[in-house]
């Protein structure tokens, strides 16, 4: 272990914090067609077709070439396709949607031509894979891995808050399995994944060859049993075998109808959501699809969200006792008026009954465009595996990580509890970087708190046992907000300290009352709503394992000496009364300084110390808001 001074302390860091080199993302290459110049016509699959000459094609190629070395792909498909938000609506399918029965949607049984007619027009991104076309390993392997997870006891239900209202139970259970580190975070809450490969001692992923018979041995020291370790070894192995089915079907339905020709989104999957779901002949509160009179739904409409554009999606699905004389489960489909449409009711929606052992792919910007649901047979208990490209960003471990080692290597330029920065710069670029510097402190807190601590915490101690990857993890989160805590009292005792004296030799400004004031009211704030959250009834109706249990670094019985308060209004409340007092201090010196008298400047000081409670955005909102006032009392 290092040793590294953060923010006044000498601190011992876990290992897994001690800075490491940041790898370098390759981006991805793929086959690009020229695109046509300014001549009004735009159609890249004519420009392939046309008779260029070797040179001109061997010239281009080698101008795509460059064009994808300096750029990511996400960048690439930005500039050449746009965003998930802005893509356009599908193709309309013009022919007659009623079918015998008059249904409201299409079905292949109903009539195969109509159906087939419209799947290829308004919803060329979706394909399926039958079980007979798989091989009999992919299903062996998938049953496996279900099986492993259902033993192991990893499929939960989740309490989620579909925008901010009272928190609602999902009507299925699931688990995360994915990359090292990675979480998916869907209707306000996060779900921490089990990983699918062994790891190292920093969380990391390791290859070990990737074999069923030798893998998992770092699993199994975590914590996780050898049959759990397996099905989650054997899942990062499908997980690879659909990543290349999925890039060949994206090169052979997709790759030739894009502009530019072959550039299409990611098909490398990072994670997949492991559902089981029940039939409506042993679950019967159920809801009814009342769009379009569908039957029973087990998940209702949505776009897959979190995913990176133009990204694909692959569902395996498998049912366990099914029946032939039951109801079948089917994957519904909807096609949208664009990126953020809503339905498009010229387009009828299609419903497709899809066997044990069906493989189904979203492929490209489907997602971007149309919205899926699960329709629940009568019979058989449904597993299904979807894999994702989830955005990274700021979803992994391995990010927070990082993110608190570059923090604690910029400790050396601070002495926080002096309130100076020991950079060799001008005064006021010191000032400027110390606030900065706490503001920077602050937004690690809240993001440490909101997004991970309390996220682990409220789901329960059920799922924090089911998660040995994570332990370490949390503990270092715990250790460095503890730390980022202490820092703070820190400088926020120094302030109390300049309120009296004056800034003195420090580099405190009243900017840095301000940002600590907006950032710890924000904080507060965010703290009261997820004390709502905690207070929900829906947790006195399950298990008390699955029910929030306290975080040891923010749910304290008793404030303690040298860390904030957990009730941070308080706090705000002193900061703004040292704040005005501070600002009345540096007045008087500013006063005393440049000689003049006390009656020429009196009534300004007085003035400014009345509002020296305010921050300085507080205070042009307030005279906004009375030139306003103003300007509609003479209106």
């Amino acid at each position: 272990r290092r040793t590294k001074a953060t923010l006044g302390h000498t601190v011992t860091l876990p290992s897994f914090l001690h800075p490491v080199p940041t790898a370098t993302d390759h981006p991805s290459t793929f086959n690009m067609a020229k695109n046509k110049k300014k001549s009004g016509k735009k159609d890249c699959k004519t420009n392939v077709l046309s008779g260029e000459s070797k040179e001109k094609k061997r010239k281009h190629e080698q101008l795509n070439t460059n064009d994808q070395s300096k750029s990511s792909l996400a960048q690439l498909l930005k500039k050449h396709r746009g965003v998930a938000a802005n893509t356009a609506p599908p193709p309309i399918w013009n022919g007659s949607s009623k079918s015998s029965k008059q249904r409201n949607f299409l079905t292949p049984q109903d009539d195969p031509h109509l159906f087939d007619e419209c799947l290829k027009t308004s919803f060329s991104g979706f394909h399926y894979d039958s079980r007979e076309s798989l091989p009999e390993s992919l299903h062996r392997d998938f049953d496996s891995s279900f099986g492993g997870m259902e033993q192991g006891g990893l499929f939960l239900y989740d309490m989620v808050q579909p925008g901010k209202r009272r928190l609602t139970r999902t009507s299925v259970t699931r688990t995360l399995v994915g990359d090292p580190g990675s979480t998916y975070k869907y209707l306000g809450l996060r779900l921490f994944s089990h990983p699918w490969v062994d790891v190292d001692v920093d969380g990391n992923a390791i290859n070990t060859g990737r074999s069923k018979e030798t893998n998992g041995s770092t699993l199994r020291k975590l914590g996780y049993s050898g049959k759990t370790a397996s099905a989650l070894i054997t899942m990062g192995l499908v997980n690879s075998n659909l990543t290349e089915r999925s890039k060949s079907m994206l090169q052979k339905h997709v790759s030739p109808h894009t502009s530019p020709v072959g550039m299409v989104g990611s098909a490398d999957f990072n994670l997949t959501l492991v559902n089981k779901m029940e039939p409506t002949s042993t679950k019967r509160d159920m809801k009814k699809e009342v769009a379009y009179g569908m039957g029973k739904i087990s998940v209702g409409w949505h776009r897959d969200s979190g995913l990176k554009d133009f990204s694909s999606i692959a569902v395996y699905q498998t049912l366990k006792e099914p029946s032939n004389n039951n109801d079948p489960w089917g994957v519904a489909l909807r096609a949208m008026d664009g990126g953020a449409g809503g339905p498009l009711e010229n387009v009828p929606p299609l419903m497709l009954p899809l066997p044990s052992g069906s493989l189904y792919y979203l492929l490209d910007d489907f997602n971007h465009n149309h919205e899926h649901a699960v329709i629940a047979g009568s019979g058989g208990i449904r597993y299904s595996s979807t894999h994702r490209v989830a955005r990274e960003g700021q979803g992994t471990w391995q990010y927070i990580r990082d993110k608190m080692r570059h923090f604690s290597s910029a400790a050396s330029d601070f002495d926080m509890s002096k309130g100076i920065v020991t950079a060799n710069l001008s005064s006021r670029k010191r000032g400027e970087k110390l606030v900065s510097r706490v503001r920077a402190q602050q937004t690690l807190m809240t993001e440490i708190e909101f997004e991970w601590l309390r996220q682990w915490f409220v789901q329960g101690q059920k799922n924090a046992s089911l998660h040995p990857y994570w332990h370490q993890s949390i503990s270092i989160l715990c250790d460095s907000f503890s730390e980022l805590e202490r820092a703070s009292s820190e400088i926020i005792n120094r302030l109390k300290i300049l309120s009296k004296n004056g800034p003195g030799e420090s580099h405190v400004t009243e900017n840095l009352f301000d940002v600590l004031i907006e950032l710890l009211s924000e904080r507060s704030k965010l703290r009261l709503s997820w004390l709502e959250r905690y207070r929900d009834p829906i947790f006195g109706g399950i298990p008390v394992d699955e029910r929030p249990f306290s975080c040891p670094c923010l749910d304290r019985e008793e404030d303690i000496e040298g860390h904030m308060p957990e009730n941070l209004d308080v706090l705000v409340s002193q900061l703004r009364q040292w704040r005005s007092a501070f600002v009345a201090v540096e007045n008087s010196e500013e006063h005393d300084d440049t000689g003049s008298t006390l009656g020429a400047k009196k009534s300004k000081k007085s003035k400014k110390s009345k509002s020296g409670s305010l921050t300085k955005k507080e205070s042009k909102r307030q005279a906004s808001n009375w030139e306003q006032l103003r300007a509609n009392l003479k209106g």
